[in-house]
């Protein structure tokens, strides 16, 4: 059974960076997706959903946070959330996609993940979205 976890103040303001992020990077139908990840010394690297139109080419604002992160030298993950966001000060939390959740298991197995609603969200750990990954 998957465990909900209470959000840190360094939760919420990992939400707030991805919403900053989604309203300074938006295009309707182009970028609406945006992504704040922190590192376990406290950073925060933001990525914004790069649509593709042909077929499953679509960069997710997870990996394009990661992407950030790791070619400015860090590798050590500790949280991630996703944001979706209308431009206009509309915004809703999303769950990591299949691939992202990959990705980000392969970065920290014990990685925390924000998702739920903005009203109620929570943290889970990603091997619990991810349950039956094998090493």
């Amino acid at each position: 059974m998957s465990r909900k976890t209470e959000l840190s103040e360094e939760d919420r303001e990992l939400i707030e960076a991805a919403k900053e992020a989604a309203d300074r990077l938006h295009i309707d139908d182009f970028h609406e997706v945006a992504a704040a990840l922190r590192t376990t010394d406290k950073r925060i690297f933001t990525g914004i959903h790069i649509e593709a139109n042909v077929g499953f080419a679509d960069v997710c604002g997870e990996v394009a946070a990661f992407c950030t992160a790791v070619s400015s030298g860090h590798r050590n993950f500790e949280a991630i959330v996703a944001v979706w966001g209308d431009g206009k000060g509309s915004y809703k939390l999303l769950s990591p996609c299949g691939r992202c959740r990959e990705i980000i298991s392969d970065f920290n197995r014990n990685m925390w993940v924000i998702v739920g609603s903005l009203k109620q969200p929570y943290k889970m750990r990603i091997s619990d979205l991810l349950p039956l990954k094998t090493e």
